[in-house]
């Protein structure tokens, strides 16, 4: 049994949720070997950045969350995710067509504890709820070349910064009104949005839109094309007309 952990054993500690994209779209047999290839990358994940014994593991078929040890400090995320996509793009670069492994990713920060039936404690709920998010499940959607989408607390990434491609996140909102959930994550996708048809240049994460005389600015935060896309806004959003006398 793969789940290790001392009921009781509380405090303040690094979770990581992850989950498999597509799943449920492959045959039984693909499901099989879906699950086979995710527990032996994180089996190999683990090994290379804990140490042995320092992480408790709740498998469930197409994901997994983990705790690791009071011990082990937030900046340990940053190897986690650089072997995660590591061992992505050996696995993927034989896998047949249609069984690519891709994932996503949440690391929090709270409190947890092993229980009974798995994890308790406030950090595991609001990582899985990050996990789970339109916001996440979007940034991989929309990114069919990348392998991995990565989404971060700030506790975590104030922690894990210098271990973590800074650069490369971009701080988002992530609300979830049927979870009562609402808070802000630093996100990471290692592939840039393909281009829309008809053009040749791909478009920036973060650029305005401006057409019809009317200028779109968006706020720390905002996410372009998620009004038009998801109908909901996350940040704030200004629509001024110009002035063009």
């Amino acid at each position: 049994m793969r789940v290790v952990g001392r009921r009781g054993d509380a405090g303040h500690r690094v979770c990581v949720a992850v989950d498999l994209e597509g799943y449920g779209r492959r045959t039984d047999a693909g499901q099989e070997r879906a699950q086979e290839g995710l527990a032996t990358l994180l089996d190999t994940v683990w090994a290379a950045t804990v140490p042995a014994g320092a992480v408790a593991r709740q498998p469930n078929g197409d994901g997994e969350v983990a705790l690791l040890g009071a011990e082990v400090g937030a900046e340990v995320v940053g190897a986690v995710f650089a072997a995660l996509e590591e061992g992505l793009r050996a696995a993927n670069r034989t896998a047949p067509e249609g069984e690519r492994l891709r994932l996503r990713v949440a690391a929090g920060l709270g409190r947890a504890r092993p229980a009974r039936n798995g994890f308790a404690g406030g950090g595991v709920v609001r990582t899985c709820r990050v996990l789970a998010s339109r916001v996440l499940h979007d940034a991989l959607r929309d990114r069919p070349g990348a392998d991995l989408a990565a989404a971060v607390s700030e506790p975590v990434f104030a922690a894990a910064a210098r271990a973590l491609p800074a650069d490369e996140y971009r701080r988002v909102l992530v609300s979830e009104p049927a979870k009562a959930f609402r808070g802000w994550v630093w996100l990471h996708v290692g592939a840039p949005l393909p281009a829309p048809r008809g053009r040749a240049d791909p478009v920036p994460d973060r650029a305005p839109a401006v057409g019809s005389g009317m200028r779109i600015e968006i706020t720390d935060g905002g996410l372009v094309g998620t009004v038009v896309q998801a109908g909901e806004l996350h940040g704030g959003l200004t629509l001024r007309r110009e002035d063009r006398r």
